[in-house]
């Protein structure tokens, strides 16, 4: 591995648009300034620095989704041996890291202008009668919730 790979940060959602932005502003310089006054190397700082920041952008979102994806399966795993052991507690933390990983996930895959992950009418019956079940303590009632609920998530993929 080089230095310069060494030292790279992590790519951050944040700092790619603070790239854009500045590239935003190189390229309007470059476009008011004279040609003597070095124009053109404003402008292809500008369009360097969005294209940069367009990458660091898609670089983390997509870092993003598997940690999600890894979060949601890790959270499933402790949902269904909280179920086989019998502990509700730890069935409804994997359930609710599992939700958690969710949002992540539509986070970072979506390019709506405020990503909610939406279940399906069926999806929504699962997750309350989860909570039902979480609610009035009845470990199986919360299990066929978790289970209604998955079988939308991959019928309809939310």
């Amino acid at each position: 591995m080089s230095e310069q790979e060494e030292t790279q940060p992590e790519p951050s959602q944040l700092s790619g648009q603070v790239k854009q932005i500045q590239g935003a502003v190189y390229t309007a310089i470059g476009s008011v300034l004279p040609t003597a006054a070095n124009a053109e190397a404003w402008t292809a700082s500008g369009q360097q620095l969005t294209e940069d920041g367009q990458q660091e952008i898609t670089n983390a979102k997509q870092k993003q989704a598997v940690e999600a994806t890894v979060d949601g399966a890790t959270a499933k795993i402790k949902s269904g041996l909280g179920y086989i052991t019998g502990d509700q507690e730890k069935q409804t933390e994997g359930n609710l890291e599992n939700e958690q990983a969710q949002w992540s996930f539509k986070q970072a895959t979506s390019s709506d202008a405020i990503p909610i992950p939406v279940p399906s009418s069926e999806g929504i019956k699962g997750k309350l009668e989860s909570v039902q079940g979480i609610v009035t303590g009845d470990q199986e009632l919360q299990k066929e919730g978790n289970i209604r609920a998955e079988k939308a998530a991959w019928t309809d993929g939310v």
